[in-house]
C-alpha cells in the first residue's frame, strides 16, 4: 500500500520533492486550502494548493522555483489535455493538410544554445500520432515531460521529417555577430529548415520572432505553398511539436553545460548574475563564453 502524502502535499510533489532534495519546511490552512513552504538551501518558495485544484507559486525567481512551476504547469497541462486533447485553434494541424511547423528555444535564456526545430507532417495518420502523444506548446510541460515527448515525436514522425538545429553559446555568438543580430539568425536557421523539409508541404507555419519574420522568409517558400508567420502559432499541432523538440534538446544542453561547470544553470534571463559571477571566478571570461550568450547586456553586470 502506497504511504499517504506528507504533511498532505500531493503525492506527485512529494516525489518531485525528494528527488531533488528539497523539504516542506512549514505548513498552515488558507481560506479554501493549504500553503507550503518548499525549502531547498538559501532558496524558498511559498506554494498555494487549493481544493479546487488550483496551485499557486511565490517568492524569487530560483532553480527551485523553477521546478515547482515546471510541477505547476504540467499538472495543469494533463488537466487541459483530458479535457480538450490537442488545441488546434482556427488553424488545425489535425486536417491532413500537409504542414512544416517551426519553433525556437533559447532565444532570450543567458546560457544555453539557442535551438530550432522543425516538424513536417505529412498526412492524417502523422497528425493522429501528434495526437495520441499529446504535443501541445512545450511551455505547458514539465521538463522531464518535454524531454520525454521530444523522443516520442521523433520517433513516431521519423528523422527524415523533424531537424533540430542547436547553436552552443560560441558558435551563437558567431553567427549572430556575422548575421548582424538574433533575428536575422533565426531567419538564417528557419530558412535552412525550410530548404530541407519542404517537399510535399502545402503551407509553412511559423512562430512569429520579429515583425520582418516574414520577409527574411518568404524567399525560401516554394511557390505555391502558404506562409503563415504568426503570434502563438504553438495552436497548430506540427508548430507545437517543434517547440516540444526545441526545449527538450534546450534542456538536454542545460544539463551537459551544468555539468561542465558543476553546478546547476538557471534559465531564463532573470536572477543569472550570481551563477554568472561563480562561472566567471571561477573559470574566467573564457569559460564564460562556453555557456553563456555574451552578447547580452548582463554580461557586462557580471564581470563589472
Amino acid at each position: 500500500m502506497n504511504e499517504a502524502p506528507k504533511n498532505g502535499v500531493p503525492g506527485d510533489l512529494e516525489s518531485l520533492l525528494d528527488d531533488s532534495g528539497a523539504e516542506v519546511s512549514f505548513v498552515r490552512p488558507i481560506d479554501y486550502g493549504t500553503q507550503y513552504r518548499v525549502t531547498r538551501g538559501s532558496d524558498t518558495v511559498p506554494l498555494n494548493v487549493y481544493r479546487t485544484g488550483k496551485v499557486s507559486t511565490g517568492g524569487k525567481s530560483s532553480v527551485l522555483k523553477t521546478l515547482i512551476e515546471d510541477w505547476r504547469l504540467a499538472r495543469g497541462g494533463a488537466a487541459r489535455g483530458r479535457a480538450g486533447g490537442v488545441r488546434t485553434g482556427d488553424r488545425p494541424a489535425l486536417d491532413g493538410t500537409p504542414r512544416l511547423g517551426i519553433d525556437e528555444s533559447g532565444k532570450g535564456d543567458y546560457f544555453g544554445p539557442l535551438v530550432v526545430a522543425g516538424v513536417r507532417v505529412l498526412d492524417r495518420e502523422a497528425a493522429r500520432k501528434l495526437q495520441e502523444i499529446g504535443v501541445r506548446d512545450s511551455k505547458d510541460l514539465s521538463t522531464s515531460q518535454a524531454k520525454l515527448m521530444a523522443e516520442s515525436i521523433e520517433r513516431e514522425l521519423g528523422s527524415g521529417n523533424v531537424r533540430v538545429f542547436s547553436l552552443p553559446p560560441r558558435e551563437y555568438e558567431k553567427r549572430r555577430s556575422a548575421a548582424g543580430n538574433v533575428n536575422k539568425l533565426l531567419g538564417e536557421v528557419d530558412a535552412g529548415i525550410i530548404s530541407e523539409l519542404k517537399g510535399e508541404v502545402e503551407v509553412v507555419v511559423v512562430d512569429e520572432y520579429a515583425g520582418a519574420a516574414r520577409s527574411y522568409l518568404e524567399p525560401f517558400v516554394p511557390e505555391g505553398v502558404r506562409l503563415e508567420v504568426r503570434t502563438r502559432a504553438e495552436d497548430d499541432a506540427a508548430v507545437a511539436a517543434a517547440s516540444i523538440l526545441a526545449r527538450g534538446r534546450q534542456l538536454e544542453e542545460m544539463d551537459r553545460l551544468s555539468g561542465l561547470v558543476g553546478f546547476e544553470l538557471p534559465r531564463g534571463a532573470t536572477h543569472v548574475i550570481g551563477a554568472g559571477r561563480r562561472v566567471h571566478a571561477e573559470r574566467g571570461m573564457e569559460g564564460l563564453k562556453d555557456v553563456a550568450k555574451v552578447s547580452f547586456a548582463t554580461t557586462k553586470r557580471i564581470v563589472g
